[in-house]
């Protein structure tokens, strides 16, 4: 700051002195200076990679989706984040739970400034709230259990809130929608006393939405950064929601062919019969997915005397409090005499089926994550010879506690709305009361312990290479208790699991020219299973023999590597390029065999692989024209089992549900000058091939392709948007809720936002 301070006051006497010299003889001549424009280019470092240096040197996939691209598409999401990144399908499902699939896998981790959200992992998929205090988004693809421990094979989600500065900064905005959604946020950052500076978010945001689901979301940030010495300094930051979604169960789509009573095939499997209105929704008045949650955090950093080296230790806890029901399963009604007009056959026997009327099946569980996570990390610069190291080593620690209630709806609901019928056509939602005890509550405790080095070593002025290792512990305690109104009136006996873990990726980059670079890299991952032994099973391991449970583990962990190849392209920013091909391989998946003489068979036989391209593209022709796009193309299957005595695996060369194949997306913009300066107009599409619904490759989405486009204006601090979304109303799916009940994607919509920014 006194650098810049001393040029700003040489360059103003300068000019001073130019003025006074050419002052007295103003009336003569007239001076033209041509304007000058002097611009700058800050290429922030990989977040999620923990690399010190920028995303185009470094030996990784990473996409990275920053605040002006999040402002622009008008995203509030996850979801719809993930829409405009290469390598990511995004599922939606029940009306709040969201899961992604990277790189054709859907074990990924989930971290908001570094803190690991657990429920994406105990759950398979959690409620995410909305952007309003989110600064970036980055995405690295393929295994990184090295970097942030389990579970992390299709790779990692990093959500980065935005921080205190020591300028003052005030933003707010306000929008209204289609289907009556609104949504306000404003914050405010600057600094408050010396050394101290903050940051605060709030927003809420809600409205009858696309299905009528009527969701509600509200929550705020609190950020504070103390300067403490010249040496050290302490964050301290604060995170709350309180979100509420109308859960959705989708449309009931046939899975059979459908005949009618001449014997003619009127619907094929993954046919939506007729009558149906892509906005009506059958979920009771009274289905509801509830979440709230509380971050504290505090990271405190000490700089050595040495500038290349520093200490930090972070700790943060987390709570979240979860409660659900929603009428879940839609079947059609069934009957083997000749009583609808419709039937299938069900091997050489016809069963009729009513095409105008479904039953309603609810489902309902409530549970609380606990989380106490604590990181220890060295970061530091030193030389070997002719070589520069760029060290990080840590130790990280979680304590995670948990307790599950669920019910049985078939043996324990009780009223007039159990197993409801409703008319496909104007359908009375409201059938009656419902009441559903929890007869179950299962406890977990998880404990972590990981100990991981990194080191990014510049070999020669082209080569470097990163070098990675970790070590983890995971040790998971559970216990099942039997509830009365969520009162325990017994407990089984505890059972433990325990896993350890040794993770690694290497990765070379060579640079070849300023703007070309290429690299290679291997890695892998590991994901604990938490099989716990149960009376009435076998199981067989991944050797296709049968286990017999000490009382500790059943199962192995899950396990997998990937092969990656890439090269970054970079010509300033007139066109970037990230190019990408992988090969990943999961094994040691359980798997559901069925059942044999009265007993359920799970094994860990399953095996999986994904092999693909990701092309992402930025060019900017001309200033005012830019264009941002990516292609995606993934192939992934299930593998053949490993060879036992109970089933055989009939899938094995299937596609893996819910991957597409071909995934692109693209945007370009345009920044008037001149007459219309302010004005920003851009045009898009996101495009899908088909998708399987099932792994038994049955059932399927249909290719989609749908444009979207934006115009905004822009004046002092204010601005003002339009975003539309699927101009042409194209019909689509790309989530299904047990397997049959398709969940329609949004028609066209139009958002309007005002912001001010300063």
């Amino acid at each position: 700051y006194s650098y810049m301070k001393s040029k700003f006051f040489t360059v103003g006497m300068l000019c001073l002195g130019v003025s006074s010299a050419f002052a007295q003889d103003l009336s003569k001549d007239t001076l033209r200076l041509d304007e000058v424009v002097i611009t700058s280019q800050y290429v922030k470092p990989t977040e999620v990679g923990r690399l010190p240096v920028p995303l185009s040197q470094a030996p990784l996939s990473v996409s990275r989706m920053s605040a002006p691209m999040i402002s622009d598409l008008s995203l509030n999401s996850l979801i719809d984040v993930a829409r405009n990144v290469t390598g990511v399908r995004p599922n939606n499902s029940y009306g709040g739970f969201q899961s992604f699939y990277i790189r054709g896998f859907n074990t990924f981790v989930v971290v908001t400034d570094g803190i690991r959200d657990e429920r994406h992992n105990l759950y398979a998929s959690a409620p995410n709230t909305t952007l309003a205090s989110i600064e970036s988004i980055e995405i690295l693809k393929g295994a990184a259990s090295v970097m942030y421990g389990h579970s992390a094979l299709g790779g990692v989600i990093s959500l980065v809130h935005k921080q205190p500065t020591s300028v003052p900064r005030v933003n707010a905005q306000m929008s209204i929608g289609s289907w009556g959604r609104y949504s306000i946020q404003g914050g405010a950052g600057g600094n408050i006393a010396r050394g101290v500076n903050f940051r605060t978010d709030f927003s809420m945001s809600g409205g009858e939405g696309w299905r009528h689901t009527n969701d509600r979301a509200y929550n705020a940030y609190f950020a504070l950064n103390f300067r403490l010495s010249d040496y050290d300094k302490l964050n301290f930051s604060v995170s709350a929601k309180n979100d509420r979604y109308g859960t959705d169960t989708g449309q009931p789509h046939v899975d059979k062919d459908i005949y009618d009573a001449d014997g003619s095939v009127v619907y094929r499997p993954g046919d939506l019969p007729e009558d149906f209105d892509r906005r009506t929704r059958y979920n009771d008045p009274l289905d509801h997915l509830a979440d709230k949650d509380l971050t504290v955090s505090a990271k405190w950093t000490h700089q050595f005397t040495n500038p290349d080296w520093s200490l930090s230790d972070y700790l943060s806890y987390y709570y979240d409090d979860l409660d659900y029901y929603a009428s879940e399963k839609l079947t059609y009604l069934t009957s083997s005499d000749p009583i609808y007009n419709h039937y299938y056959m069900n091997g050489n026997t016809k069963t009729y089926i009513s095409l105008d009327s479904i039953q309603r099946v609810g489902y309902q569980f409530a549970y609380k994550v606990s989380l106490l996570q604590n990181q220890l990390e060295l970061k530091g610069k030193f030389m070997t010879g002719e070589v520069k190291h760029n060290f990080l080593g840590g130790y990280s620690f979680s304590s995670l506690y948990t307790p599950r209630y669920t019910a049985n709806y078939a043996a324990d609901a009780t009223g007039p709305g159990k197993n409801a019928h409703l008319s496909v056509v104007d359908p009375v939602l409201n059938q009656g009361d419902l009441n559903l005890p929890y007869q179950k509550r299962n406890l977990a405790w998880e404990y972590m312990h990981g100990i991981y080095v990194q080191d990014y070593l510049n070999l020669t002025d082209r080569l470097s290479a990163l070098l990675s290792l970790r070590y983890d512990r995971y040790d998971r305690t559970y216990q099942q208790a039997y509830t009365k109104d969520k009162v325990v009136t017994s407990k089984d006996e505890k059972a433990h699991i325990h896993d350890n873990a040794l993770t690694y990726r290497f990765s070379l980059l060579y640079q070849f020219t300023d703007a070309f670079n290429v690299y290679a890299s291997t890695s892998n991952y590991f994901k604990p299973t938490r099989t716990v032994a149960s009376p009435g099973y076998v199981y067989i391991g991944n050797d296709g023999k049968v286990i017999e449970p000490s009382g500790k583990n059943v199962f192995s962990p899950e396990k997998g590597y990937q092969y990656e190849a890439g090269s970054h392209i970079a010509f300033s920013d007139k066109f970037n390029a990230n190019i990408s091909g992988f090969y990943i391989l999961r094994k040691n998946m359980v798997q559901s065999l069925g059942t044999k003489d009265g007993q359920t068979i799970s094994g860990q036989v399953g095996k999986a692989d994904s092999k693909g391209l990701e092309v992402d593209i930025n060019t900017r022709p001309w200033q005012q024209f830019n264009i941002n796009a990516g292609y995606t193309f993934t192939v992934a299957k299930l593998k053949e089992y490993a060879k036992n005595d109970y089933a055989e695996n009939t899938q094995a060369g299937n596609y893996l549900n819910l991957v597409p194949k071909h995934m692109a997306y693209g945007w370009a913009f345009y920044d008037f000058d001149r007459s219309l300066k302010g004005l920003k107009l851009g045009v898009g599409f996101n495009y899908s091939s088909k998708a399987y619904v099932n792994t038994a490759n049955t059932l399927e989405f249909e290719p989609y392709a749908i444009a979207n486009a934006m115009v905004g204006y822009s004046f002092k601090n204010w601005k003002l948007q339009m975003n539309i979304n699927n101009i042409f109303d194209k019909n689509y799916y790309m989530t299904s809720v047990n397997t049959i009940g398709f969940i329609p994607e949004e028609g066209r919509n139009v958002k309007f936002t005002v912001s001010f920014d300063m």
